[in-house]
């Protein structure tokens, strides 16, 4: 395990509003994947995953000549609480829960399923990293007598309530940027958007999140933080070097969610 270490501040929240973590490590393509499974398997049973959903997923791909649409396999496994989820594909390997406590902890089992998928399909000597991406939700429901622009910066509190009719005003806001992580250039996206259907989480997370109690009721005007940072290039295929960026990116997103993104009495409130 890397001996990397945060470099940003921990405040813990007994009103927790984050929902779901999630990192996603794409590699250069192993269209023989399946071949592999048995060990990748094997050893996500010895490492706490002995729940296995295999199956296929529909990727839409938009080309100039119009939207093609390719059918991917895909293996997930999940603990026993299923809270925790890893699922691979032909080219990428994403790790996910909706327990999260600590980036410790989650680094810590990050580096373990990027470990073992490398190895156990020789893309560590073989392939190349081109992606890791780490990304936050977090889901603001006000009290009575609040707004959500109370838990938010004034950056993200959209347009004024005034010109629309009362109650029909949904807000999306989007943030995009270049950042540094550590000697290579990354991405962040800062999204903030609303519902009132029901959803604890983005339309693209839903169907492949863990196990989670749904907060957000059908009805309830509920707005969802959605913070994502990343990195994109040919970097050599090491578990232990995306432990240390997906640290840099963590620290980043910490920060940025504190000091840019939510107000000082969101933080109290949640505390």
């Amino acid at each position: 395990m890397t001996k990397t270490k945060r470099n940003c501040r921990y405040v813990p929240l007994s009103k927790n509003p984050l929902v779901l973590v999630l990192c996603q490590v794409r590699f250069s393509p192993v269209r023989k994947m399946g071949d592999y499974i048995p060990g990748i398997q094997e050893a996500f049973r010895r490492h706490g995953f002995p729940i296995e959903r295999a199956g296929k997923i529909q990727q839409l791909t938009i080309t100039p000549a119009g939207v093609d649409i390719v059918e991917q396999d895909r293996w997930e496994y999940r603990t026993k609480d299923e809270q925790w989820s890893v699922t691979v594909f032909q080219d990428s390997v994403v790790l996910q829960t909706t327990a999260y406590e600590r980036f410790e902890g989650f680094a810590e089992k990050l580096e373990a399923a990027v470990k073992t998928v490398l190895e156990e399909s020789e893309q560590d000597k073989l392939g190349l990293i081109q992606r890791v991406g780490l990304r936050y939700i977090d889901l603001i429901r006000p009290g009575d007598g609040e707004s959500f622009r109370d838990y938010l910066r004034p950056g993200f509190h959209g347009a004024s309530d005034a010109p629309f009719t009362t109650g029909s005003h949904r807000l999306h806001v989007e943030s995009v940027g270049r950042t540094n992580v550590g000697d290579t250039p990354g991405t962040m996206v800062l999204r903030v958007a609303q519902n009132d259907q029901g959803f604890d989480l983005p339309p693209d997370l839903i169907g492949g999140a863990p196990k989670f109690q749904s907060r957000a009721q059908p009805g309830e005007l509920v707005t969802l933080v959605d913070m994502d940072h990343f990195i994109e290039g040919k970097f050599d295929p090491s578990a232990e070097w995306v432990t240390a960026r997906a640290y840099v990116m963590h620290d980043h997103l910490i920060e940025t969610f504190h000091e840019h993104v939510v107000s000082a009495k969101a933080i109290e409130v949640w505390q």
